[in-house]
């Protein structure tokens, strides 16, 4: 049985706001920066506090969503249309834990024509174990042991790792 590694909430704020300070220090924001947000019913809180926080604008940082499926639910899709306005992209995810999502993602941006170099990929946690290293994330956690669970989480069974 794992170990319940719980993020609070005021340990996921510190999170994102190391996030944030990482962003800055790269100075990767320009007015064609956007987030791509993995994973919606997950990473809105982390998404939208990014966007706010960054902002060199009237407004926040414009989030754009992509739907993460479950375990063999169907194909993620970008709407190559929908990223034509953005030359660099944020792409941010709660956690990584397999790091497949986060591959996924990077191959079809690839394939869409951004350079690596103009993606960061951040998360607030990841497991040590990920086939994916985030460019950004500041808590790590041996998945082998520990489950990372978020203090706002709803308990689901359809993506179970035990």
């Amino acid at each position: 049985m794992k170990n319940n590694l719980l993020i609070d909430k005021d340990w996921e704020l510190q999170a994102i706001d190391k996030i944030c300070c990482d962003i800055r220090s790269r100075q990767f924001i320009t007015d064609t920066t956007a987030i791509l947000q993995l994973s919606y019913e997950y990473s809105g809180i982390m998404a939208q506090l990014v966007a706010h926080k960054l902002s060199t604008k009237d407004g926040p940082i414009d989030i754009e969503p992509v739907n993460i499926p479950y375990q063999s639910e169907f194909e993620t899709t970008i709407h190559p249309n929908q990223l034509d306005p953005y030359d660099k992209l944020i792409v941010v995810d709660s956690g990584c834990l397999s790091g497949n999502n986060f591959k996924r993602v990077k191959n079809k941006l690839l394939d869409y024509g951004y350079s690596r170099t103009n993606l960061l990929f951040c998360c607030i946690a990841c497991d040590l174990n990920s086939i994916f290293i985030p460019d950004i994330c500041p808590i790590h956690f041996n998945g082998n042991k520990d489950m990372v669970h978020f203090w706002w989480e709803t308990k689901t069974s359809k993506f179970n790792r035990s």
